[in-house]
Order: structure tokens, then C-alpha cells, then sequence
């Protein structure tokens, strides 16, 4: 069972540093979800409160500013509303603020800037600009917000340096993590960049570590296993924590796959979930087991209609307006872009 949870946590690990270094480049991010399903990512993570040296409102070095794209805008800006694509969800991240008025700097005012600017896209860049100065003096005044509007303006000019770089997308994963960081230390310095990515920057190199002891074929499992385990060992308990916390349903769901292939019961799947969650999560998977599957009873139903309808009806136009109607008669608007997405449009 250890070993099975440990190689899906560096599995995921592994993924992370081949598939995700090109997004830590632009440091782009899932857009939120609901915060009731929000249970990885920084969201998860357990940051520390601790006051940090407060970021200077000082100007940034000439290379700085030449890169600094997104200017203050000359006037306030009204507030907008949520972003579409923000509907429904919970602000994440925070502005935390010391004993003396000043900004603490940490990854935390990071998460609340990448929030509103998954709505990239969405809207101009001055209006994300000052959905993010708005959330900012709601949650801080004074001196505290000054900073963190200032390192805001910094952080923008850093993610279009590094979207920039995304020419070295071919480049060894180690290699764009060392650029990644050189040119998060010429935006804000070293201290500050430290405080701001260190976490982030320990664990993409334990996920590229990973991946090296993963593909290293003369391994021993045994040796493989300790190996990794050096790897965890060596990140910050506080990191290590976290990235428990997230890879458990992965876990979960590894563990469950197990017992069905090995012709576990209902009966017994619900005792591994009770003993694992609890009761009330043990609940909440079986309910979400049953409309999974009557999700995928309607689906199949579905096709089997529509397969019935292509070999009756010969008119490409009559065959995809009783399609459309099968499809109306058994889902509803949310669910029709859903089956749309898996089955393809009406042919």
C-alpha cells in the first residue's frame, strides 16, 4: 500500500516536470474552481504567516522597467464584474499585512493575482489590473497596499518575460526551471523572488529528481522506492504536507481500482472508504458512484438511439434534426454541451 501511494504521488510528480515546466514559464494556471472542489494546487497548501522584509515601492532597475508592460492605468478604474469564467468561485490567496502596516511577501498574494488573471483573455488587461487593485484594497490599506499593488505592476512585467521564453519550450526541464528562475531574480531580486517561489521553485526540482530516478531503467524497484523517498524527504514538511494532501484522491482512486480488479464488492469498496475518509466522504463517493453511473446509463441509451437513428434515416438533414430532438428530450441545456463534447455534434 506504501509503495503504491508513493508511486502515484512521484508519478504525478514526474508529470509535473515533463508536461508542466512550459507553464511555469507564464506561470498560467487551471482557472478556479469552486472552493468546496478546490483540493490541490496553492489552494492546498499550507502557507506561513510569518512576517517577511516588506517589498520597497521603490522604482525597479532599468531592465525592469523596459519590461513592465502593463502600466497604472491614469484614473481609477470602476470596478467590473466577475469574470465569466470566476462565476460561482472563491476568491483565492491573500494580502497579509505585519505588525508594523507592511505588506508580508509570500506566494499567497501571488495565488490572489493568478486568480483574477486566469481571466486572461476575458477582458483588457487594464480591467484584470484593476479587478486585482480593487481585491487588493479590500483586504489592505496604507503602506501594505502601496507594496502590493507595486509588486503586482512587477509580477505583470515578469509574467510577459516569461511567457517571452516560452521559445525554450524544447529546452531540458531542468534548463527552463534555471531560466525560469534567473529571470524571477532580475524582476524582484533574490530575496524577494525566494519568498515568493521558493516553494515552487523546491518542487518542480524534486518533480524533475523524480523523473530522472523514474526513468532510470537499471533501477531495483527497491532501489527506485528508496530512492524517491530520498527525494520527499528532502522538500520542506510544510511542502511535504501539502503535496499529501493533494495526491490523496489520487490514492484513493488508485487503492479503489485495485479492489475492483480484484472483484471486491460493493460491500467491501464501502468498508475501504470508511476506513480510509470516513463515513461522511464514504457517503458522498457511493452517491457520486450512483450518478456516475446513471450519467453513463443515460449516455449509452443515448447513443444507442442516435445509432438507431443513422441506420434509419438516410437524409443527412432529417437525420440530424431527430438527433437534436432526442438529444432535448433527454438532457438538459448544461448536460447537452457535456454529451456534445464526448459523442461529437449531430451528423
Amino acid at each position: 500500500m506504501e509503495r503504491r501511494r508513493r508511486n502515484v504521488l512521484f508519478a504525478a510528480m514526474a508529470v509535473a516536470a515533463l508536461l508542466g515546466a512550459g507553464q511555469l514559464l507564464s506561470r498560467e494556471r487551471p482557472r478556479p474552481a469552486a472552493s468546496a472542489a478546490r483540493t490541490s494546487g496553492l489552494a492546498a497548501r499550507s502557507f506561513r504567516a510569518e512576517a517577511r522584509p516588506a517589498l520597497s515601492t521603490s522604482a525597479a532597475p532599468a531592465r525592469v522597467r523596459q519590461a513592465l508592460s502593463v502600466a497604472p492605468p491614469a484614473a481609477p478604474l470602476p470596478r467590473t464584474a466577475a469574470a465569466p469564467s470566476l462565476r460561482g468561485t472563491d476568491v483565492d490567496g491573500a494580502v497579509l499585512v505585519d505588525a508594523n502596516g507592511d505588506l508580508t511577501v509570500g506566494p499567497e498574494l501571488l495565488a490572489l493575482f493568478d486568480y483574477f488573471l486566469s481571466a486572461t483573455g476575458e477582458a483588457p488587461a487594464a480591467v484584470l489590473r484593476a479587478r486585482i487593485v480593487a481585491a487588493i484594497r479590500e483586504r489592505a490599506a496604507g503602506p501594505a497596499a502601496d507594496q502590493a499593488i507595486a509588486l503586482l505592476d512587477r509580477y505583470l512585467g515578469y509574467r510577459e518575460a516569461a511567457g517571452a521564453a516560452r521559445t525554450a519550450q524544447a529546452a531540458d526541464p531542468a534548463e527552463r526551471l534555471d531560466a525560469l528562475r534567473e529571470i524571477r531574480r532580475a524582476h524582484f531580486g533574490d530575496e524577494v523572488a525566494a519568498q515568493l517561489f521558493g516553494d515552487e521553485e523546491r518542487e518542480g526540482e524534486a518533480a524533475i529528481e523524480a523523473s530522472r530516478v523514474l526513468a532510470d531503467a537499471p533501477l531495483s524497484p527497491e532501489e527506485r522506492d528508496a530512492r524517491l523517498a530520498e527525494v520527499e524527504a528532502a522538500l520542506p514538511e510544510h511542502l511535504r504536507e501539502a503535496r499529501e494532501a493533494a495526491v490523496r484522491p489520487l490514492v484513493q482512486q488508485a487503492e479503489e481500482q485495485a479492489l475492483r480488479a480484484a472483484g471486491a464488492s460493493d460491500e467491501e469498496l464501502y468498508a475501504h472508504r470508511v476506513a480510509t475518509v470516513g463515513p461522511e466522504a464514504a457517503d458522498r463517493l457511493a452517491e457520486l458512484d450512483r450518478q456516475r453511473a446513471d450519467w453513463q446509463r443515460r449516455l449509452d441509451a443515448f447513443e444507442a438511439a442516435r445509432a438507431a437513428i443513422a441506420a434509419t434515416e438516410a437524409d443527412p438533414e432529417a437525420r440530424r434534426a431527430a438527433e437534436e430532438a432526442l438529444l432535448a428530450r433527454a438532457f438538459t441545456p448544461e448536460e447537452r454541451l457535456r454529451v456534445r463534447a464526448i459523442l461529437g455534434p449531430a451528423r
